[in-house]
């Protein structure tokens, strides 16, 4: 009696490790299955950026090349970066794709559909030390066009750019203000953000600004 106690159980036992060890294996099984899920989409990240730089290297050699030439074909050109937009749509290099798209829409001067263009990428490029650079861009755009409103908006931008001491490209920024100060004969605001830019990179030592040379030929001029 004490045998088939014993023997009872024993397969009491070995029923309750052989339930844990299916439930250990289907563990085990989730875990290989999520760390393979893991590195193939890892994987496939890697091949899809690499497609994206190759394309986008070999439309940014074209661009050089169709602009160097005397008759350049920019809409048949426009077309390859639009393809190649939307076969990569995943890709981070997204904004790159438009940037190259509003330089080709402002060789055909189509200036409306190049602010269009870096409205999308502005947008796109959120939390990015380059957006400051495509606002200026938009800016000196939006002061161009034949439309009064948008040559507020633009010169508010460039004045915010100008001022604005986090901004990286703000000599840019200051350098363009006062060029349109300039074309409007309003030397003296010309010549205020023209020298404020000089004294501000009077002490740069490690990168002192290209426009600084220009700025003083100007104001020798003055």
């Amino acid at each position: 009696m004490a045998i088939q106690n014993t023997n009872s159980v024993l397969q009491k036992v070995s029923r309750v490790i052989y339930a844990n060890d299916k439930n250990v294996m289907r563990v085990v099984a989730l875990v290989a299955f999520l760390v393979v899920l893991f590195f193939a989409r890892k994987l496939w990240m890697i091949n899809r950026e690499q497609s994206a730089q190759y394309d986008f290297s070999a439309l940014m050699t074209e661009f050089e090349t169709v602009s160097r030439e005397k008759d350049p074909q920019w809409s048949s050109l426009l077309e390859k970066f639009e393809t190649q937009y939307k076969k990569h749509s995943s890709s981070s290099l997204l904004p790159y794709y438009l940037g190259y798209k509003v330089q080709i829409l402002l060789a055909q001067d189509k200036k409306e559909e190049a602010l269009v263009a870096l409205d999308k990428m502005i947008t796109d490029l959120s939390g990015s030390p380059l957006i400051a650079l495509y606002e200026m861009e938009r800016a000196l755009i939006q002061l161009d066009v034949d439309d009064a409103k948008l040559n507020e908006i633009g010169l508010d931008t460039l004045k915010t750019l100008a001022q604005d001491k986090d901004n990286m490209h703000r000599d840019g920024a200051q350098y363009y203000l006062g060029r349109y100060y300039w074309a409007n004969n309003q030397v003296a605001d010309a010549r205020a953000i023209w020298q404020q830019l000089v004294d501000e990179q009077r002490d740069e030592k490690m990168a002192p600004s290209p426009w600084v040379d220009q700025v003083q030929q100007q104001l020798a001029l003055t």
